[in-house]
């Protein structure tokens, strides 16, 4: 099993397992982690955050199922530095998905509170949502951080394991590092400049493309500062449904972090 880790990024590798992959799920697993590494490289281009959580929930449950074969458990029973190695990988994913969770809920209530006063047209209901935005922003670029150095540490596949096992369960922490590194980024990116709906400026038409939002100019009823209030709004609405759909996602991959260390230690602490 031949794979790349993180395309595109400081912490590639390119490593080879000495033996064939006989077992499906671990063919399952390669492939899994392959598909993740492609959508990691095109991710710039406008990959969608949830779409990355979705293939990294996948890679996990298809590293589960690896874990269950009795091969695995054999292969990767002891090697106390190897285990210590895959136990802080994991580790150090779980933590961080864990503060994501909090992050997006602090996102998701401060577009809340911006789109309750952008509505109204009042500005100091907006400028708290303005400055917890901020500080949610910095917490997930340095997220963001902690995954880009979390790919670079990724511990070497065990040389004394068979079949491809430790190749198999050392390549994924890297791959959903530099994944999760994309939609940490990505997230952080994702909110408008609810500051000019205050000053009556439309919203980033980049902005309205990508929500695929469509406008309705506004009649002469309705003066432009309304018109500017409503499509802001109506932004910002969508933008906590996305938000919604990414704690979804990041709460499944989450708790399949958890199950995975806890297989991992059943396997190295067997009853």
């Amino acid at each position: 099993m031949h794979l790349t880790l993180s395309p595109g990024r400081k912490a590639a590798h390119a490593r080879t397992a000495s033996h064939p992959c006989h077992h499906p799920e671990l063919a399952r697993l390669d492939g899994g982690v392959r598909e993740l590494m492609s959508w990691t490289a095109t991710s710039r281009s406008g990959g969608e955050g949830s779409s990355g959580l979705a293939l990294v929930e996948a890679v996990l449950a298809a590293l589960g199922e690896v874990l269950e074969l009795p091969v695995a458990v054999a292969a990767l029973h002891g090697g106390e530095a190897a285990a210590a190695a895959r136990d802080d990988a994991f580790l150090v994913l779980s933590d961080a998905y864990g503060t994501f969770e909090s992050a997006l809920l602090a996102l998701r209530e401060s577009v809340s509170g911006a789109r309750c006063g952008a509505r109204r047209g009042d500005g100091a209901a907006v400028a708290p949502a303005l400055r917890a935005r901020s500080r949610t922003e910095k917490e997930l670029c340095r997220l963001a951080g902690a995954m880009r150095q979390a790919a670079s540490r990724t511990p070497a596949p065990d040389a004394t394991t068979g079949d491809g096992v430790g190749d198999a369960v050392a390549y994924p922490p890297a791959a959903i590092a530099a994944a999760s590194e994309a939609v940490f980024l990505g997230c952080a990116a994702m909110s408008p400049d609810m500051s000019s709906s205050m000053a009556s400026s439309p919203l980033s038409k980049n902005w309205l493309a990508r929500l695929h939002l469509h406008v309705v100019p506004a009649s002469k009823k309705v003066s432009p500062e309304t018109a500017t209030a409503t499509a802001t709004a109506a932004a910002l609405e969508r933008l906590e449904e996305c938000i919604g759909e990414l704690e979804s996602g990041s709460e499944k991959v989450f708790r399949r972090l958890l199950q995975t260390r806890v297989s991992l230690l059943n396997i190295h602490n067997p009853l």
